[in-house]
């Protein structure tokens, strides 16, 4: 068994940084299996219904980048994995870019999106 030396630790440390980032690493469709569908799922993209009711509360979970199109629309409070909030206001027929993030979400109305998971 080899000893471990003070020259190991950052390698340590940097192990347990990524081992802690993937515990935000769960599935959306996971953390929200009664709000969301998958409409179509390949080596390209994912495809989810996300439909949610005022006072939803979805845990911290993972997106790679999406693209997201709002059906309905409705005020959202998103945590990041950072702690920061952020209030949403989307609204019908708007869409955009986001990019890859852990968050969690609290519905302060009823919204419904379609939410385009890229995969490379």
């Amino acid at each position: 068994m080899r000893k471990m030396t003070m020259s190991m630790y950052p390698v340590l440390m940097a192990a347990a940084t990524l081992y802690g980032m993937q515990a935000f690493a769960v599935d959306f469709v996971e953390a929200a299996p009664k709000q969301t569908k998958v409409l179509v799922d390949n080596d390209k993209v994912r495809v989810i219904r996300a439909s949610f009711k005022k006072g939803d509360k979805v845990p911290m979970h993972s997106h790679p980048e999406i693209v997201v199109y709002i059906l309905k629309s409705g005020k959202t409070r998103f945590t990041n994995a950072d702690g920061k909030v952020i209030e949403s206001n989307a609204k019908e027929g708007e869409s955009f870019f986001r990019p890859a993030v852990s968050h969690s979400h609290e519905h302060l109305e009823d919204s419904e999106a379609l939410v385009i998971e890229l995969k490379k």
